[in-house]
């Protein structure tokens, strides 16, 4: 029951769509009707500009971070944690607030997964650098938290962080994911190949 209480409420941080409130405030601008259509932060720079932007991804990351740190702090268990820190990504992903249609989870993803294993974020910090060092940005974030997974698997004995690392990398992928069926049935590629192109790379056909 701690669980699902927890999950739920940090489903509701979570599912707060800080892009579309940040970037209507300061820009006066509608995100979910402009470009890509999402509330992220990489939208939010190309509709609304820098500044808006930052403040999204600041926000979006605390909104990942935020409500399992805070279980940890009042000395919750490590399932505890762990659902705190999936409630947030779900709810960022699948927002209640917006017809479960939302951002990509990077953001979020990536606070809760430091919230989970903090060393991680290191991890995750330097694939992401050395994919937008070669310019593959996509293939850097899914590829950090593949090796974040692996990080905690052999790093800790604590079945319910494995677990956590293994679901939270299932849900971004999923959100990367989206659409794919739809792809693949209008696509002459082979079913594979339009995948991996949309997992790596966020290429569609």
């Amino acid at each position: 029951m701690i669980q699902a209480l927890t999950f739920l409420a940090s489903y509701l941080i979570g599912a707060i769509p800080l892009g579309l409130i940040i970037a209507r405030i300061l820009s006066g601008v509608d995100i979910r009707r402009r470009g890509t259509g999402n509330i992220g932060a990489a939208n939010v720079a190309e509709q609304a500009g820098r500044l808006p932007a930052a403040l999204t991804a600041l926000g979006v990351f605390l909104q990942g971070l935020l409500p399992p740190l805070l279980a940890r702090h009042l000395g919750a268990s490590d399932p505890t944690v762990v659902a705190a820190a999936l409630g947030a990504v779900v709810g960022y992903g699948w927002p209640v607030f917006m017809n479960f249609r939302g951002g990509r989870a990077l953001g979020v993803g990536t606070g809760a997964a430091t919230a989970m294993a903090p060393w991680g974020f290191l991890v995750l910090v330097a694939t992401y650098a050395t994919g937008a060092i070669l310019r593959q940005t996509s293939l850097g974030t899914i590829s950090g938290f593949i090796f974040y997974t692996c990080f905690v698997f052999l790093t800790t004995e604590h079945i319910p962080l494995k677990a956590g690392a293994l679901l939270l990398l299932i849900l971004v992928a999923s959100r990367r994911l989206e659409g794919v069926g739809k792809d693949i049935r209008e696509s002459d590629s082979p079913p594979l190949r339009v995948f991996l192109l949309r997992l790596l790379f966020q290429r569609r056909p």
